[in-house]
């Protein structure tokens, strides 16, 4: 055999065979999760992970987290974070979405079609149904003791469920265009994140306001104690934002998914990065516990 008809076929093995394997071995290691962009004067820290479909997030009284895991199909759960054990609180969930405690009340959505808005009794681990709409998310409590519940889909709606036994859901507000997050200020008005416009409104007395404009898919809002509105993007490279005194700052970038939060006593930001399966934990430097 010649040499040039040997050097051919030695390429060919190595094209075909060599390249190939060393590709493969190089791409078996686990991708390293990217750092992400962090204001000046915060931090962060992975508080848990490997939570897939993680999503909303509540504290109780005694600092304990609680997350809704939104999974299809009667997988989707309530879990609590006990001391560094995971307990399941509520499971048999269809994409458990929305949650809100109140008192001895956890307050639950599934986000599907003919979604269940649930109330679940911690003391007595009973639910009831209060409501069936059409993939409820947020979910918030009014000041008259009703909730307000945030229909998502292209022509949304905001509906009013009662705790009381055999009430309806009412329409609050229609022709919003995927509202997803709510709040709601002391003085009754509705924040709501209407993810498929890129805006956060404020709605009271029949009257909307643009509260932010051109975010990229907002989905949770949230108030912090000290009257500061959180904001989180669910896109593949989202943000958390603060907006306070009419300031807007990001305090992360470069999240992946992210959704609830929720603020603990000691000043923690809670947050869930559904894309990266997992909690963080943020703190302001001049705060952290």
């Amino acid at each position: 055999m010649n040499d040039k008809k040997s050097y051919f076929l030695l390429w060919l093995f190595a094209w075909f065979f060599v390249i190939p394997q060393v590709g493969l071995a190089q791409n078996t290691g686990k991708a390293k999760t990217p750092a992400l962009g962090v204001a000046d004067g915060w931090q962060y820290r992975v508080a848990e992970k490997d939570l897939p479909g993680i999503d909303n997030l509540v504290l109780d009284a005694n600092d304990m987290l609680y997350a809704t895991q939104e999974l299809p199909g009667g997988a989707g759960k309530v879990i609590r974070f006990d001391h560094g054990v995971r307990k399941t609180v509520v499971s048999g969930l269809d994409r458990s979405d929305g949650l809100l405690l109140r008192g001895k009340f956890l307050y639950i959505t599934e986000e599907v079609n003919d979604g269940r808005v649930i109330e679940f009794d911690l003391t007595t681990k009973k639910q009831r149904v209060l409501a069936t709409l059409n993939h409820p998310e947020g979910v918030e409590l009014l000041p008259d003791g009703d909730l307000v519940v945030a229909e998502d889909n292209m022509n949304g709606h905001l509906r009013r469920v009662s705790r009381k036994e055999g009430q309806m859901a009412e329409i609050i507000l229609g022709g919003l265009n995927r509202p997803e997050g709510l709040a709601v200020t002391a003085d009754g008005a509705i924040i709501i994140a209407e993810t498929a416009t890129g805006r956060v409104l404020s709605y009271k007395n029949g009257a909307i306001d643009v509260v932010l404009d051109d975010l990229d898919e907002p989905d949770q809002v949230e108030f912090a104690p000290d009257g500061a509105l959180w904001i989180t993007e669910d896109v593949h490279s989202g943000r958390l934002l603060r907006l306070k005194d009419g300031q807007l700052e990001t305090i992360l970038s470069g999240l992946k998914s992210p959704q609830g939060m929720a603020f603990g006593k000691d000043g923690t930001v809670w947050l869930a990065e559904r894309g990266h399966q997992r909690i963080l934990a943020i703190n302001s430097k001049k705060a952290s516990p």
